[in-house]
């Protein structure tokens, strides 16, 4: 498939000076679960309001499904999870998902059979007729995932999905989106949950200061990351010397086992074992979880 979200220089500066975006170029293709992570402030859901149109972009275009975001027949193709989910009070949830998918432009009685389906689904089937002014936060949060679902879109955005959401139903969630993608939807989720995203994402990107970091797989972002060296027999002056390197070094007896951040380090490590006489037995790439990918790029005082 192409590309079903591109971005090109797109950038918001508001009026009262502060540049939310730079110059976000970007693609998600057809069919694939992207991450779309960053610190409080990256410009995030600034880049999803240029996206749905909410707000205009002060430089750059933004494109869904090759149309510029502006043409309001894409939002057809589009469902929507906000940050903050404000819902009208006075519908009841099975009220709001038959309204919703009529908009959808689906007809009876399609319309009152997938409302059931995602009330049943999203574990909202006993409170279907009672009236969303006693809803409860993470009831909310679910039937607007039900209500961004209900038409099968083509592209799903979601912001914080499953905030206010238990363990038990942020798994549920986590297989609603895999199913979505089975049957050839995009999904574009910003989250701070990275466990989450880990999950079920096939790239992400990571944005911080309105400007895209990195974008690629787990394993791309991962590259040239951590490392474990063995050796058999560390010489006592060899642990002095590698102290000065900052790696973790971490013994068994007279058997070592250093733990390296980067291929700079790991050089270095190497150098010192190299003059020191000690015998490498192997070295290991240890793989990292998306928070200490995160945690690289934006820096340990922001937070996801």
């Amino acid at each position: 498939m192409g590309a079903v979200i591109r971005t090109e220089s797109l950038g918001k500066t508001y009026r009262r000076g502060v540049t939310a975006l730079r110059s976000l170029d970007l693609e998600v293709s057809g069919g694939e679960v992207f991450g779309f992570l960053g610190p409080n402030g990256a410009g995030k859901s600034t880049a999803i309001h240029l996206l749905l149109d909410f707000i205009r972009p002060s430089e750059g275009a933004a494109f869904l499904f090759g149309v510029p975001t502006s043409r309001s027949r894409v939002r057809r193709r589009v469902g929507y999870v906000p940050e903050t989910v404000r819902l009208p009070r006075y519908y009841t949830a099975r009220g709001l998902l038959e309204f919703q998918a009529g908009l959808a432009g689906i007809g009876w009685p399609e319309r009152a059979r997938r409302a059931s389906r995602m009330l049943e689904t999203l574990g909202l089937a006993h409170a279907a007729g009672r009236l969303l002014s006693g809803y409860s936060k993470g009831m909310l949060q679910r039937l607007a995932l039900a209500q961004a679902l209900i038409a099968e879109p083509d592209l799903l955005i979601l912001d914080e999905p499953t905030f206010n959401l238990d363990p038990q139903m942020r798994k549920h969630v986590r297989d609603l989106l895999l199913e979505a993608k089975g049957r050839g939807a995009t999904v574009f989720i910003s989250s701070h949950i990275l466990s989450e995203v880990e999950a079920v994402c096939d790239r992400v990107g990571i944005l911080a200061d309105g400007v895209l970091r990195r974008v690629g797989t787990l394993a791309d972002l991962s590259a040239g990351g951590r490392s474990e060296i063995v050796v058999r027999e560390l010489p006592p002056t060899a642990i002095e010397a590698l102290s000065v390197t900052g790696a973790r070094v971490v013994l068994n007896g007279r058997k070592a086992t250093i733990a390296c951040d980067g291929p700079d380090q790991e050089a270095e490590v190497r150098s010192v074992l190299e003059a020191g006489g000690a015998a490498v037995e192997a070295v290991h790439a240890r793989p990292q979880s998306l928070e200490e990918i995160f945690l690289r790029e934006v820096g340990p005082e922001a937070g996801p």
